[in-house]
């Protein structure tokens, strides 16, 4: 699993970074109210500001460093 996660990772890095990047950014704006949101429920507009922050922690907190030490370890493999 970890390897096909790593294998899209590496293949779509600058997209997924851009979409990570803007979906915290959205995020935090909304919960600020800088941003407002069309008419939705409260607990909606919650949920998108604390789906980015558990969406980042996952990544820096597990999927981020195995991400990292496979690519490594992929790289070293290959001769790179």
């Amino acid at each position: 699993m970890v390897d096909r996660i790593v294998d899209l990772a590496v293949r779509y890095r600058l997209p997924i970074g851009i979409v990570a990047g803007l979906w915290f950014w959205t995020g935090c704006a909304v919960y600020a109210g800088f941003l407002e949101l069309p008419a939705i429920p409260q607990w909606a507009q919650d949920g998108y500001f604390w789906s980015a922050v558990a969406g980042n922690a996952t990544w820096w907190a597990y999927l981020g460093p195995k991400v990292i030490a496979r690519r490594e370890e992929l790289d070293q493999s290959r001769g790179d």
